[in-house]
């Protein structure tokens, strides 16, 4: 007999409730105070799961960290990344790109200066986060050729060169340190967004 379907949804719901108990415990372990280590043994105890539940949910440390950043993505709100690909004026593109990072770099900050200490560690982790970061890239990618062509001075500059700049601008190294510890990355997004506009050889606002 066919499992009723109720019971197939009580079913995903557990494994769901399970997966988001495991990656909230992964959130609090790399934010704890005294640099506690980051294993697999130590979510599952945290998160009051075995490790061999951990292991069939995430598989290994690195793809359980994967799994972490691209929730806090979600959380993060790179969702409107697409809406800064939409815009008709690339100018405004650019805007909401850098916005929409600095969003991100600020909501999970403690996290993300952990992932990157991590992953200077993990060669596994380093090559997943680096993957990720390339998403950020490829967005430049997008927007750069079409203020090229609205710029005399940055179609004159080789796209890659321009590129590299503003990957590097647009980092959470670069905001990070630019916020310090009086401010948030948000907050320096306009200095962040001048200087990348600089670059781009634009106009001043």
């Amino acid at each position: 007999m066919t499992p009723r379907p109720y019971r197939l949804g009580r079913r995903q719901a557990a494994v769901e409730r399970t997966h988001a108990r495991i990656l909230k415990a992964a959130r609090a372990l790399l934010v704890a105070p005294g640099n506690t280590a980051f294993s697999i043994e130590a979510v599952a105890r945290r998160a009051r799961v075995t490790r061999v539940t951990v292991y069939q949910r995430f598989g290994s440390r690195s793809k359980l960290l994967e799994a972490l950043f691209d929730d806090l993505a979600r959380q993060g709100g790179m969702w409107d990344l697409a809406d800064a690909f939409r815009q008709p004026d690339p100018e405004e593109a650019l805007a909401r790109f850098v916005t929409t990072f600095a969003r991100f770099w600020t909501a999970h900050r403690p996290i993300h200066r952990r992932l990157m200490a991590l992953g200077a560690l993990d060669a596994g982790l380093e090559r997943t986060l680096r993957a990720r970061q390339e998403w950020r890239r490829q967005g430049l990618r997008v927007i750069v050729p079409r203020l090229a062509q609205r710029s005399r001075g940055s179609a004159a500059k080789p796209q890659d060169e321009t590129i590299d700049v503003l990957f590097t601008l647009t980092s959470f190294q670069t905001f990070d340190l630019l916020a310090g510890p009086g401010r948030t990355p948000a907050d320096v997004a306009p200095i962040v967004l001048r200087v990348a506009r600089a670059a781009l050889g634009l106009a001043m606002r």
